[in-house]
């Protein structure tokens, strides 16, 4: 076999090549859902169970190289955040009806003179 006539249906193949067909997965259109369930701290296993019941069917390994390669661990701390604000705290007692300890006022140090150290810390030497 030529070399030349290798290389010439290498290239003939490489333009015929659509990258567009290959570059969906089979998780690109649960992008949301995912960071999600990784912004509730959800396994690359829990996730891939709950997706097979619904019949997307997913190894853990898949989950998490999907999670890797498309979150950003700051995206996911983003997210947390958004659903802490976004979910109302269901208070799980009543107010007590005594002071707590933030009613007490407590006494303000005076400030030192300037050039003075404050209080050592004491520290055992064993």
């Amino acid at each position: 076999m030529d070399h030349a006539d290798l290389h010439a249906r290498l290239m003939d193949e490489a333009k015929r090549y659509e990258p567009a067909e290959h570059a969906r997965g089979k998780l690109a259109p649960f992008r949301e859902v995912l960071l999600i369930w990784r912004a509730k701290a959800a396994s690359y296993e829990q996730i891939a169970a709950a997706l097979t019941r619904q019949g997307v069917k997913i190894s853990p390994a898949g989950v998490g190289a999907f999670c890797r390669r498309t979150f950003a661990q700051a995206e996911i701390l983003r997210e947390q955040t958004r659903l802490r604000t976004e979910t109302p705290h269901r208070p799980t007692a009543t107010a007590p009806s005594f002071p707590g300890p933030s009613a007490v006022a407590l006494p303000v140090p005076a400030p030192l003179p300037p050039g003075r150290r404050g209080p050592k810390i004491a520290r055992d030497n064993y």
